[in-house]
């Protein structure tokens, strides 16, 4: 390593590729690219709680050890899957001759990859993702704003609250199914929030909530019918909600500009 220049963590490097994916006599029929694409098969089909170092080596057909030769521990795996299944942002097009529809359609390709992979939304977040994946997704959401008169560091924030914005809701969207189907499993009934306001809520008490309840029509739970349609409905909403918030920073970026 040359002087002053900075040694990035071992997940890091394999992730950049500057550290070899093999350690301490590698079986060639064996590489990390192979134990990724098996963790990400074991998290799509049965979820993150399900994964685990052993499982992957057991669907492989190897033993556990084998794998620590190419991946140094589940953290370092998790973080390699998170880079593959986000991998699709070095091909995505982000469309629209605005830069409000350009973030519509960069938020809408994170909801896909979300959906595709619903574990994401379950990963730990210690550090933001800094893979070349995450890095490819970063700069498409710049490219989105480039020509709007907002700073790099502002763009950068601008895209991170809907990037956050879009993993906290499918984070609930993922718990409130999970939950839904433990329910049903147990025989446990599966209610609408909005329905329950106008079960529990006394007028006298909350006012706002009980007025809301009485012009509410009754709502679907968890996958009955209509309820994906209400949620990407609430989705777009509070998509709109930053929207606005950005359009209202570029208004203001565009003061900072005028003579």
């Amino acid at each position: 390593m040359a002087d002053g220049e900075m040694q990035l963590p071992d997940e890091l490097a394999l992730l950049w590729g500057r550290r070899s994916g093999s350690r301490r006599g590698p079986r060639p029929e064996l590489d990390a690219s192979a134990i990724v694409a098996a963790a990400v098969e074991i998290a799509d089909s049965e979820g993150l709680d399900a994964l685990s170092m052993a499982r992957v080596a057991k669907q492989l057909g190897f033993s556990t050890m084998a794998l620590y030769r190419h991946v140094a521990n589940k953290d370092e795996l998790l973080s390699l899957m998170w880079n593959e299944s986000a991998s699709v942002a070095h091909v995505v097009e982000i469309s629209g001759d605005s830069w409000r529809t350009r973030m519509r359609s960069w938020a809408a390709l994170q909801q896909e990859m979300l959906a595709s992979h619903p574990w994401l939304a379950q990963m730990p977040m210690s550090n933001p993702p800094m893979g070349p994946s995450a890095f490819a997704w970063i700069e498409r959401g710049l490219d989105a704003l480039a020509d709007t008169p907002l700073r790099d560091d502002e763009k950068l924030q601008a895209i991170g609250a809907i990037s956050a914005y879009s993993l906290a809701e499918a984070r609930m969207a993922h718990e409130e199914a999970t939950a839904a189907t433990r329910r049903r499993a147990e025989g446990k009934p599966v209610v609408a929030f909005e329905n329950m306001i106008g079960v529990l809520a006394d007028p006298a008490v909350y006012p706002n909530l009980a007025r809301l309840a009485a012009g509410m029509p009754a709502m679907p739970a968890v996958d009955e019918p209509g309820y994906d349609e209400l949620g990407q409905a609430a989705f777009d909403f509070g998509l709109d909600l930053l929207l606005d918030g950005i359009a209202a920073l570029i208004a203001r970026a565009e003061g900072r500009t005028t003579p």
